[in-house]
Order: structure tokens, then sequence, then C-alpha cells
């Protein structure tokens, strides 16, 4: 495994080389994770859960995918129970939350299990390799490549921990502008430096950055944000696009504490605050920022339906669920215990949030998951 980090590291030091002697953080970070022999995601190197590099909201049991399975009977209802409705997945990474979602909603021989269809949407082989291990004999289940390849559908889309692995540019406020963050070489260690900002969307994207902040402040921004959501819209019939992250809104994202900003990077249950140390072995990741991706949601004609932490998602989320525990299966209690680890102040319920747009969606009340959505809507906006 550890061969991987000399052949990408000469890769990323040729690319510097070819360059003129930098490239962009986004850059280093598309190679890092993504590159299609050597990237940390895109070879199949990831590894979540207890033997894995970080834990995530599914690898603490099987309840969260459970939940998020109640959620999407819940928007099939909403959307007058149509005879084909689609969930997407995007991010599946082992397949452990298709399984689980799955499970929980066959146990019923009802029109929504006939009615539904599971699209996972997986552009890496090595990825695409475990899920059909893990998810065999599964006939509602297909692929496609990308959303590109995606079909029109009617449904919901979900995602967990996506958008904080997409590639971001990193800036640093020197005062009097926002400077680009680079990556060159000194001898042959990769290290940090700064440029003017060439990039005409970049620049944009700077100019709406607060210009009051201390110097050295540092800020990220995800520009696969926007085309993501844009193409998600022209996907959907009608449905909603329901994902879970790490991330603030508002003022929150310029809090003291996030004066080096949010880029973070993971090993074998480790955090390190350089992420251009051994690329293609450690995830890296940043904070999502909410409030642009709420802003691009709206510019893509989509509502909003709701963001909560994800102690409060859980708490409306798992109302129905807990309805629907008629008889005490001898899991439960693990649930339980799993529920609220998920739920709980000090671990995952305050760090993470959940947010949905709509698109062709009743507006006429909130979903369960979002009845009781803390900070809520109005916190999104600056």
């Amino acid at each position: 495994m550890s061969e991987a980090t000399p052949n990408l590291t000469q890769l990323i030091r040729n690319e510097i080389s070819e360059m003129g002697g930098m490239i962009t953080f986004h850059r280093f970070m598309e190679l890092a994770l993504y590159h299609p022999e050597h990237g940390y995601y895109s070879s199949g190197r990831s590894r979540i859960g207890k033997d894995g590099d970080f834990f995530t909201s599914i690898s603490v049991g099987r309840i969260f995918g459970r939940i998020l399975g109640s959620i999407c009977r819940e928007v099939w209802h909403r959307l007058d129970r149509p005879r084909e409705f689609t969930i997407v997945e995007q991010g599946a990474n082992d397949g452990t939350l298709a399984a689980d979602l799955l499970d929980g909603v066959m146990e019923f021989a009802d029109p929504f299990s006939q009615a539904l269809q599971y699209k996972i949407v997986e552009p890496f082989p090595a990825n695409r390799e475990k899920q059909l291990y893990k998810l065999q004999k599964r006939p509602e289940i297909s692929w496609v490549v990308s959303l590109e390849d995606l079909p029109e559908f009617t449904g919901i889309h979900i995602s967990n921990e996506l958008l904080d692995a997409f590639p971001v540019h990193s800036l640093r406020w020197n005062g009097a502008k926002w400077m680009e963050e680079c990556v060159r070489l000194n001898s042959s260690a990769l290290e940090w430096t700064t440029r003017p900002i060439e990039n005409q969307d970049l620049s944009a994207a700077a100019g709406l950055l607060p210009s009051n902040l201390p110097k050295g402040f540092r800020a990220e921004v995800n520009p696969g944000m926007r085309p993501w959501l844009q193409t998600l819209f022209q996907k959907i019939r009608s449905g909603v696009v329901l994902t879970v992250d790490y991330g603030q809104a508002g003022r929150d994202r310029y809090a003291p504490h996030k004066a080096d900003g949010t880029l973070l990077s993971y090993r074998n249950h480790m955090r390190f605050n350089d992420p251009l140390t051994d690329p293609g072995l450690r995830d890296i990741t940043a904070e999502v920022d909410f409030t642009a991706l709420s802003e691009y949601a709206r510019s893509s004609a989509f509502d909003i339906l709701g963001y909560s932490d994800q102690h409060h998602f859980l708490v409306g989320a798992a109302e129905p669920w807990l309805r629907s525990l008629m008889d005490s299966s001898p899991k439960i209690k693990t649930d339980l215990r799993a529920l609220q680890t998920l739920m709980h102040p000090g671990s995952m319920g305050t760090q993470f949030k959940a947010i949905a747009f709509g698109k062709g969606f009743p507006l006429d009340s909130p979903l369960s998951c979002f009845k009781y959505q803390r900070p809520g809507i109005d916190s999104l906006r600056d």
C-alpha cells in the first residue's frame, strides 16, 4: 500500500515542474484523492470504521441507513406514492449504507418496496467491486459512472460525507486582499506558497468573502458544489436532494477558531493539520460551507426544505422509524445505543449537519427529519 506514495508524490513533483514551479491546492487535492491509479478514493484505499482511517455515521451501525430508509419512504408518500421511485446514492464507498437502508425497506413487502429502484453513482472500479461484493443478489440496484449518465428520475438523491471531499481552493487574507494558496517544491519536500488569484471564477468567489478578517485568515472555496447541484436539478423530475456532512453556515464560518481554515487529513484515526503529507495515503477534507451550498441551490431553482444539526435531524427522523418497530427485535438495543452516538452533542450530534433541497416537492409541511430543525434555514444567510 505504501508504494503508492512515492509514485504519486513523483507525479505531483513532475506536474509542479511542468507548471512552472507550483500548482494550485485544488489541483493537489484532486490528485491526492482522485488520481485514477494512486488517489485515496479512486484506488479503493479509503477505509472507514474501526479498522479504517475515520468513522462516519454509517460505520456506527445499521441505524443510520434504516432511518434514511424511513425518510425515503416519507418522500415517496409526499410525492403521492409514484409507481417508480428512485433512490440515488453518491459516495457509496463499500455499499454499507445501501445494504442497511435496503435491509430495512425490504422487510416490508409493500407498495413502497415494490416501487423502489436504487442507483449508485460510482466512477471508480475499485469501489464498485466492493459494492458488488456487499450488495450481490439485490436486483433493485444498478450503477452509473457519473451524474451525467443518470437518467431522469422521481425520488431522492442521498449522500453522506460527500461534499467535504470535493477538491477545494485554499485562500489566505493578506490584510488587503485574498491570495490563492498553492503547492511548490522546496528541495524534495512539498510546501505552501501563495500567489495572486488568477482564475476569474475564483476571484468572483473571493469577492464575496469578508474583508474584515485578521491577517492570515484562511478560507476554502468549493467550486464543485454549484455544477453538482445544477446537474442534479436537471436529472430530478420531482423529489429531494438530502446530504449530510460536517460544516458551518453564516458567521460561524469565520469564527476565530477557524482562522487557519478547516483543511484536515486523516489516517488510522489520527487527524493531521497538514494535508500535503503522504498524498494518496490519507483522506483530505474541508468543512462544507452550507451558506454557499444553499445559495447555489437557490440559484439552481431548488427549494430549501430544511437545515439542521444531526441531533435535531435524527430526533425528527427517528420518530416514524421508532413507530414502525412494533415487535421487539433483539437488535433494537444495539440500534438505540448507536442512535445515541449519532445524536450526542459532544460527538456527531452538532458537528454534522443535514440539508435538503426540493424540486416539485410539496412545501405545505416539513419532512419529519426537519420537524425540530436547529439552527434552521434562516441561519444559512450571511
